[in-house]
């Protein structure tokens, strides 16, 4: 949850104070500081690919949402991509360099098992 405010608090911030030649101050009414909110999206789009109004939908439907794929692709919110399969289960048996595994067990003649490499536990 801390996550998610950070960015809106930040947003929230940048216009509460600003920098003058005597150090930064507090400013005396509720003006909007375009600049810092304009540094503040350049810097979002430069290493997000996403516009802050992009985040704050993201942050509301749960989606992943961004304006440039909305441009490039055509879709604004897609969803975020699952986790990977883990990996199968492997059977190493010895050979004459390195042992040879394989995803099935292979009992064909004398082949010595050396072990196996269980598939990990479901990520949750």
């Amino acid at each position: 949850m801390i996550r998610r405010l950070a960015p809106l608090a930040a947003l929230m911030l940048s216009g509460c104070l600003y920098a003058t030649n005597n150090g930064i101050e507090a400013r005396q009414g509720m003006s909007l500081n375009v600049p810092a909110l304009l540094n503040l999206e350049v810097l979002s789009l430069s290493t997000t690919h996403k516009t802050m109004f992009d985040h704050l939908a993201t942050w509301v439907t749960g989606r992943d949402c961004s304006s440039p794929r909305a441009e490039r692709e055509g879709v604004y919110c897609i969803d975020f991509p699952g986790p990977p399969p883990p990996p199968q289960q492997e059977y190493c048996y010895a050979s004459l360099g390195r042992p040879t595994c394989y995803v099935q067990a292979y009992n064909e003649g004398n082949d010595r098992l050396l072990g196996f490499v269980p598939a990990s536990p479901p990520v949750r």
